[in-house]
């Protein structure tokens, strides 16, 4: 039997959670949502969400997604500090930032706490969650949370220490690969394509190439090394690639995102 679900705050990153799980068949009416405007509420009702007060909402839910602004979350979850049912909740947090021990202050040292950082990859089920529990849910609550994060995506339990490094490397990274893509569309465009075409053209290149790596479990440089033959067109980009630096350039970017997720905490 599927667990209710609720989520305090239901901002863009909740929002693709909530899409991954009903894409991959989780039933919408299990998903209770809080959210603070009118206008919201209003909308997530017309796309068949339960929209209820906060506190119905955790009051109805097994597991609690605190999806609010890192800066929102202490008022958020105030009325759930001293419930007296807060022991059979697990709370999964995504505020970016907040260590497990920020949330032990503010739910109490006793609650069921996880603290994530998902990508917003999620709601297409192709998610990434970096996962870190607190000490006292058991192996199952554990089993439970990694099953219901695995409907959207590749579940990393990991050390918290790791946090920091997985919000760069996969947090941030959509954005990244979201402006690579469109540099090879607008070379596309400089060769002679319709900006469209050439965008279509590199998603199914990249996906494609995902695929294969994905699928193969080779280390990359042997597809690289398939694709490039002596003398051909491929060798000739790569050396320009080499020579620009850019694979370094790449890991610098990654680089400063951690520091910039290591300022947050």
């Amino acid at each position: 039997m599927q667990p209710t679900v609720g989520f305090i705050g239901f901002g863009n990153m909740a929002r693709a959670i909530a899409e991954g799980l009903t894409r991959a068949g989780f039933p919408k009416e299990k998903i209770l949502a809080s959210v603070r405007s009118e206008r919201s509420r209003e909308r997530l009702q017309r796309e068949g969400f339960k929209v209820l007060p906060s506190e119905e909402v955790f009051e109805k839910s097994q597991i609690l997604f605190l999806a609010t602004k890192p800066k929102d979350l202490p008022a958020a979850v105030k009325p759930f500090k001293d419930h007296p049912q807060k022991g059979e909740k697990i709370f999964i947090s995504v505020a970016a930032g907040v260590s497990l021990q920020k949330l032990k202050d503010l739910l109490g040292e006793d609650s069921k706490i996880v603290r994530t950082m998902p990508n917003v990859n999620v709601a297409v089920g192709k998610g990434v969650w970096g996962v870190a529990y607190s000490e006292n849910l058991t192996p199952a609550e554990r089993e439970r949370v990694k099953e219901l994060l695995g409907k959207t995506g590749l579940v990393v339990e990991l050390d918290e220490g790791l946090m920091d490094a997985i919000t760069a490397l996969a947090g941030s990274a959509p954005a990244f690969i979201a402006e690579i893509v469109d540099a090879f569309a607008e070379a596309g465009v400089k060769l002679g394509f319709k900006y469209p075409e050439a965008l279509k053209i590199a998603l199914y290149t990249f996906m494609g190439t995902l695929q294969l790596m994905e699928e193969s479990g080779d280390h990359p440089i042997l597809l690289r090394d398939k694709v490039t033959s002596p003398a051909g067109t491929t060798i000739y980009g790569l050396s320009k690639l080499h020579s620009e630096g850019i694979k370094g350039k790449l890991i610098e970017v990654i680089e400063e995102a951690y520091k910039r997720a290591r300022g947050l905490a």
